[in-house]
């Protein structure tokens, strides 16, 4: 066990692909204002330079294994995290300075909960700042409200105590999108979590991000909120769990429905098809969206 009052705090950074911007996420972690830190890399198979990049910094752990997705290298990283807080950075994202201090003290004064919430702001490509504000503030209920929306916007904004992160079971690796809001809900469902709405990480928006694909996202939430059925406890659980549904099909659906309408007319028959499959699937009354977007 580490000294009480300084608690070592393992940030572990999953990366594929993503060598170009690696170099910014360790410089955040580096740049912490809390210094009892470890870092942790693990490269998922990338065919880049994400590996090579990861070893210019000898303080940095890097692991690497074959591709298996995000949610077994954040796995792999847990595992071999020393801390009693675990804090999971995406690699084309970057920690404000007092994100791990924000995270500790919160966690130090509130024993009983599971991890600390922050807030996030998006950056371009270029790291610049281009949308802050917005993310909505969960003071109670976490879990009811989770059912509704993944009020979460980015991962790489929660501190987590390791302990409860392997009481749960970690990341589901059987899902290839959506990981991250399954364990939300499981770990809200069985603790309570805190959050506060200071901005603590930075969340890279680019043509790469798997929240870009409404497809993906339209699929993701509807099987993980499908895995949720067996656990309600109560009619509210079961209302919001309906909401949460149908908010994902408005917004999702209607997107994939725009997409898939926009890959018809550009005659990108494979990509709109196989958009269709999804719609089929996971949102079939959107189907009907498709005729007034002239895809018919």
């Amino acid at each position: 066990m580490n000294d009480s009052l300084t608690p070592l705090v393992s940030v572990v950074i999953p990366c594929f692909n993503q060598g170009h911007f690696l170099a910014e996420a360790i410089a955040s972690v580096k740049a912490q204002t809390y210094s009892s830190h470890e870092l942790i890399v693990v490269d998922d198979g990338s065919v880049d330079n994400s590996y090579e990049v990861a070893g210019r910094y000898p303080d940095v752990q890097r692991l690497r294994h074959r591709h298996r997705g995000v949610a077994a290298s954040r796995n792999l990283g847990l595992e071999r995290a020393r801390g009693d807080f675990v804090v999971f950075l995406d690699a084309d994202d970057r920690l404000l300075p007092f994100a791990l201090e924000r995270g500790v003290e919160a966690l130090l004064k509130r024993p009983q909960i599971a991890a600390v919430v922050g807030m996030s702001r998006d950056i371009g490509d270029d790291g610049e700042v281009i949308g802050e504000g917005g993310q909505a503030l969960v003071s109670q209920d976490h879990y009811l409200h989770l059912l509704e929306d993944c009020f979460i916007w980015s991962g790489s904004s929660i501190v987590y105590r390791k302990e409860v992160l392997e009481a749960v079971g970690g990341f589901d690796e059987a899902l290839c999108a959506g990981d991250d809001y399954d364990l939300y809900l499981r770990l809200a469902y069985a603790h309570p979590i805190f959050c506060h709405e200071e901005v603590v990480t930075e969340y890279r928006r680019h043509g790469a991000n798997t929240t870009r694909d409404p497809g993906v996202v339209l699929a993701s939430q509807l099987r993980v909120l499908d895995a949720q059925r067996g656990r309600l406890r109560d009619q509210r659980e079961r209302a919001a769990r309906r909401r949460g549904i149908r908010n994902t099909r408005a917004a999702h659906g209607q997107a994939l429905a725009e997409r898939i309408a926009g890959d018809w007319r550009g005659r990108r028959r494979r990509s709109a098809l196989a958009g269709l499959l999804t719609l089929v699937r996971w949102d079939p009354r959107g189907i009907t969206a498709l005729a007034g977007r002239g895809a018919r």
